[in-house]
């Protein structure tokens, strides 16, 4: 086996291993739902803050859309955050972080976006309750943060209507 090959396998292997300990792999947001998701995201308080970046695409069209704004994206899976790190060299206002959000205090949020499985909401439902001032907007879609009611739910023009929240803390 060649050594590009074992590298690959090792990659896949690891991609596998940190999907199953974060609950989910890396998925990239579709065009659709970022189409429509980022129509109606306009003045966003900085900082922005992605919660899980993954490779990098939502980050990107966000920082083209919001030139003066900070944005900061979080990504905790090393493949990943490479390849986001390449995609946003030449966006000087966005900070990469190979970092756990989790651990992170996030009570000077402007702006938060997210695109996490369910389990990941339930658990951002109590730290947004704890760190997040009631002007913080919350930007999700496809799953709800549970027991929150959004300001305004927007549907994407996909084969799933793919709901997008906005929220304001409880």
């Amino acid at each position: 086996m060649s050594i590009l090959g074992a590298l690959f396998i090792a990659a896949c292997v690891y991609l596998v291993l940190f999907s199953l300990y974060n609950g989910i792999g890396p998925m990239p947001t579709s065009q659709s739902v970022k189409k429509a998701l980022l129509s109606k995201l306009i003045d966003l308080k900085s900082p922005i803050i992605e919660l899980g970046t993954g490779w990098g695409t939502l980050t990107v069209l966000l920082a083209k859309k919001f030139p003066g704004k900070q944005i900061i994206a979080y990504e905790n899976s090393w493949i990943p955050y490479f390849f986001s790190k390449i995609r946003l060299l030449k966006y000087t206002q966005v900070t990469l972080l190979y970092k756990d959000f989790w651990e992170e205090d996030l009570s000077n949020s402007g702006t938060i976006i997210c695109y996490l499985y369910p389990k990941a909401m339930e658990r951002l439902k109590i730290k947004f309750e704890k760190e997040l001032s009631p002007s913080t907007l919350v930007v999700t879609h496809t799953f709800a943060i549970p027991g929150w009611r959004p300001t305004e739910t927007l549907q994407a023009d996909d084969l799933y209507r793919t709901p997008i929240y906005h929220y304001r803390v409880n």
